[in-house]
C-alpha cells in the first residue's frame, strides 16, 4: 500500500476520528480523577495506574478502529463491510420523496391475469414518474421484486429510496379488487393503505386516484401540468395493454442477448395492440424504438425501416403531443437514423420535462454525449440514469462502455460487478471484465478462460463465437479457429466490441467467409484464403446495395480488398468510410473507423501512413490500446518498427474534450 492510499485507508476506517475522540475522553477522565481521587483519599498509585491504563489503551483503540467497523447490522470486521454500501450510507443520503413501485401480486385464479396486474403497477409507476418533485425508480429495476418474501428495508437500500409501494390485484369477471400500501423503507412503518373494489370500466380512474393518493402521502408538489398529466392513461383496452407489456418485456436488453433476438416478436405484439386500439400512442412509441434499433444495430439498414420508425413516432405525437415517450422515440430516430445529435437533444429536453424520472431519457443523453465527445457529461448523465434504474443492465452496460473508452479500468471493473450483481447470467459482463487484461496488457488468457466458461448454448447472434474467433487469431491458433467455424451454425457473426478495436466493427455482422480467409491466410494457404476473401467481398457488396452510405460496411469492403491485394480499392474505400463518419461526427465510432484505415495502410504496405494515424489514435478515447497493438495480428506488418514498438508499450494518457 503506498503512502497516499495508506492515509486514505486510515480516514476510511475512522482511525483519525477514534484517535481524536479517545484523546478528548482520556483527557476528561484524567481531569476528573485527579480532582476526585484526593477527596476520597485514594492512594497515589491508583491515580498513576489509571493514567497508565488510559495511555496504554490509546494504541489498542486505534488497532480496534482499524480492524472493525460499526454498521447498522452490528460490529463487523472492516474487510467484510461492503464498501459500496458504506459509501452510500455516508455520502448519498436517500431522498425523502423517493419511491419504488414494486410489481403487484396477481391473486386472480387465471394466471394469464399476471399481465393485467403488471399493467396496473406499470400505470401507477408511469404516472408517478411524471412528478418532478419525486425520485421514482424505473420499471426495469423493480420488476425483479415479485410477490413473496420481500425484505423491504433491503429493497429500499438497494434501490436508494425511502418509500415502497406494494399491492395486489384480484380480477373476477368485470370487477377488480386492488389493494395497495405505502411503506417507509427505512423503518418498515406503514404510512398508508387501502383496498378498492371497482368495475373494470373504472380501472383507469382508480389508477389515477392511486397516484394522487401516493403523491399526497409523500407531500410531493404537483404543478398544474403534472396534475393534468396524471389523468392521462395509455389505453382503455386492457388486452391491448397486455400485448404492449409483452412487447416491452422483449424490448428490454438483459445483458444475455442482443437487440435483434426478440425485436420481430415484439413488433408482432405491438401490431396486436394497435389492431385493438388504433389510438394507443405508447404502442406507436415502442414500435418506433424497435424499428430504429433494428436499423442502428445493422440488422436492417433499409430506408424503409427508418421510414417505419418515423411514421410510428409521428403517429404517437399526433395522438398525444406532450407524451414523453413519443419525444424520446423521435430523439432516437434522429440519433440512430441520422446521427442528428442536436435534433435528438431537443426532443430529449421535451421528454425530460414530461417524465423527469425516466431513466431512458438520461441514458439517451449520456450516449449522445459520448458520440459528441462530451465524455464528462456522458458519465454524469449515465450515472443519473443508473440512480433512477439501478438494476437495469442496459444502463449499466452503457456506463461500462464509456469507462472502457476512457481507459478508466478501475471504474469499469466496479461497473462490471454491478452488472453481474443484477444478473449473474449476463455473460457479456463476464467477458467484458476478462477483456480488460487484453486491452491493457495484451493478455488473452483471462478472456480465453472466460469464453470456456460460457454455456455452449449461449451465442446470441454469433457474438460469442465472433469473440472466440478473434482470440484464436490473436493466439495464432488456426486449428481452434477452424473448429469454431465448423461447429457454428451461423453464417454471420455479430461484433461484441470486446475483442479489440482493429477490424472489430460494432453493429456489422461479419461474414463467415471473412474468418475462413483470415484463418487460411494465417496457415499459409494462399489459394483457400483468396477464394474465401472473394466470397466475403460478394457478401459485403450485397450489403452495400441496401445501404451504400453505411460507413462500417464501406470500411469492411476496404479490409477485404486489402486482404485481396487490391491496394487502390482498399485505400479509396477506407478513406471514404472515414469521410462518411469522421471523429468530429462520432467520437465513439470515428476512432474505430480510423483504426481500421490504419489496418488497411499496414496491410497494403503503407507503413508510414499507418504509424502516423496510430500515433494520434492511441491518445483518443476508444482508440487502439497498447495491449491490443501488442497482440492483434492486423499489426504484424509493423512489428519490429521502433515507433510501433514504442506505441505498443506506452500506456499514455487519453485526450478528451471534456
Amino acid at each position: 500500500m503506498n503512502r497516499k492510499n495508506f492515509f486514505a485507508e486510515l480516514k476510511r476506517r475512522k482511525v483519525y476520528r477514534i484517535a481524536v475522540a479517545y484523546a478528548v475522553a482520556a483527557w476528561l477522565i484524567a481531569q476528573v480523577v485527579t480532582q476526585i481521587f484526593p477527596v476520597f483519599e485514594v492512594s497515589q498509585w491508583a491515580l498513576r495506574l489509571m493514567i497508565v491504563l488510559l495511555i496504554a489503551g490509546f494504541p489498542i483503540a486505534l488497532i480496534l478502529s482499524w480492524a472493525f467497523d460499526i454498521t447498522p447490522e452490528g460490529i463487523k470486521r472492516t474487510e467484510d463491510v461492503d464498501l459500496v454500501q458504506a459509501r452510500t450510507r455516508h455520502i448519498a443520503p436517500v431522498p425523502e420523496k423517493s419511491i419504488a413501485v414494486l410489481p403487484f401480486e396477481n391473486l386472480s385464479d387465471d394466471r394469464e391475469n399476471a399481465y393485467f396486474a403488471d399493467g396496473i403497477q406499470d400505470d401507477v409507476l408511469s404516472s408517478l414518474a411524471k412528478v418532478s418533485d419525486l425520485k421514482v425508480i424505473s420499471r426495469t429495476s423493480v420488476r425483479q421484486y415479485r410477490a413473496g418474501t420481500r425484505n423491504l428495508r433491503e429493497i429500499g437500500a438497494a434501490l436508494g429510496v425511502a418509500h415502497i409501494l406494494e399491492g395486489s390485484v384480484r380480477r373476477s369477471g368485470n370487477r377488480v379488487r386492488v389493494s395497495a400500501q405505502l411503506i417507509n423503507a427505512l423503518t418498515d412503518a406503514h404510512i398508508w393503505g387501502d383496498t378498492f373494489d371497482r368495475e373494470l370500466t373504472d380501472l383507469f380512474a382508480l389508477q389515477c386516484e392511486l397516484a394522487e393518493r401516493i403523491t399526497d402521502a409523500l407531500r410531493a408538489n404537483l404543478s398544474p401540468r403534472e396534475k393534468a398529466n396524471l389523468q392521462i392513461h395509455p389505453t382503455a383496452d386492457l388486452d391491448a395493454y397486455a400485448s404492449y407489456l409483452r412487447a416491452r418485456e422483449l424490448f428490454r436488453w438483459s445483458g444475455a442477448g442482443d437487440p435483434r433476438e426478440n425485436g420481430e416478436k415484439a413488433l408482432h405484439f405491438i401490431d396486436q395492440a394497435i389492431a385493438r386500439d388504433a389510438e394507443f400512442a405508447l404502442a406507436y412509441c415502442l414500435a418506433s424504438r424497435l424499428h430504429v434499433e433494428l436499423f442502428w444495430f445493422g440488422y436492417d439498414k433499409s430506408h424503409a425501416r427508418l421510414a417505419q420508425a418515423k411514421a410510428a413516432a409521428d403517429t404517437a405525437l399526433r395522438l398525444q403531443a406532450e407524451l414523453g415517450d413519443a419525444h424520446l422515440a423521435l430523439a432516437f430516430y434522429y440519433y440512430y437514423g441520422y446521427r442528428a445529435y442536436e435534433l435528438a437533444r431537443t426532443e430529449l429536453a421535451i421528454a425530460l420535462r414530461a417524465t423527469p424520472n425516466d431513466a431512458e431519457v438520461w441514458d439517451g443523453a449520456g450516449v449522445i454525449d459520448r458520440r459528441q465527445g462530451r465524455w464528462h457529461d456522458a458519465i454524469l448523465n449515465l450515472k443519473k440514469a443508473q440512480q433512477l434504474d439501478p438494476r437495469n443492465v442496459a444502463v449499466i452496460w452503457n456506463l461500462l462502455e464509456t469507462y472502457t473508452c476512457l481507459r478508466q479500468y478501475s471504474e469499469a471493473r466496479r461497473v462490471v460487478d454491478a452488472g453481474l450483481n443484477v444478473n449473474p447470467r449476463a455473460h457479456f459482463f463476464t467477458l467484458a471484465r476478462a477483456a480488460i487484461d487484453l486491452q491493457t496488457k495484451g493478455d488473452a488468457k483471462p478472456l480465453r478462460a472466460a469464453l470456456r466458461a460460457i454455456p455452449r448454448d449461449f451465442d446470441p447472434g454469433g457474438g460469442v463465437t465472433n469473440l472466440a474467433l478473434r482470440v484464436s487469431l490473436m493466439d495464432r491458433d488456426y486449428a481452434e479457429g477452424e473448429r469454431l467455424l465448423h461447429t457454428s451454425a451461423y453464417e454471420r457473426y455479430n461484433d461484441t466490441g470486446l475483442g479489440g478495436t482493429a477490424a472489430m466493427i460494432d453493429s456489422y455482422p461479419f461474414p463467415k467467409a471473412w474468418y475462413q480467409g483470415l484463418i487460411a491466410r494465417g496457415r499459409g494457404d494462399t489459394d483457400v484464403a483468396q477464394r474465401a476473401f472473394v466470397a466475403a467481398r460478394a457478401v459485403v457488396e450485397e450489403d452495400l446495395k441496401e445501404s451504400p452510405e453505411a460507413a462500417k460496411r464501406v470500411i469492411m469492403l476496404g479490409l477485404v480488398d486489402a486482404a485481396l491485394g487490391r491496394k487502390e480499392d482498399a485505400l479509396r474505400e477506407g478513406r471514404r468510410a472515414v469521410e462518411l463518419l469522421p471523429i468530429s461526427k462520432d467520437a465513439v465510432d470515428g476512432p474505430v473507423l480510423m483504426t481500421n484505415l490504419a489496418v488497411i495502410y499496414a496491410q497494403v504496405g503503407e507503413r508510414e501512413l499507418a504509424l502516423q494515424e496510430l500515433t494520434r489514435l492511441v491518445t483518443l478515447p476508444n482508440g487502439p490500446t497498447p495491449g491490443l497493438l501488442r497482440i492483434e495480428p492486423e499489426w504484424d506488418p509493423l512489428r519490429g518498427n521502433p515507433r510501433f514498438e514504442k506505441l505498443a508499450t506506452n500506456s499514455g494518457s487519453i485526450a478528451t474534450a471534456s
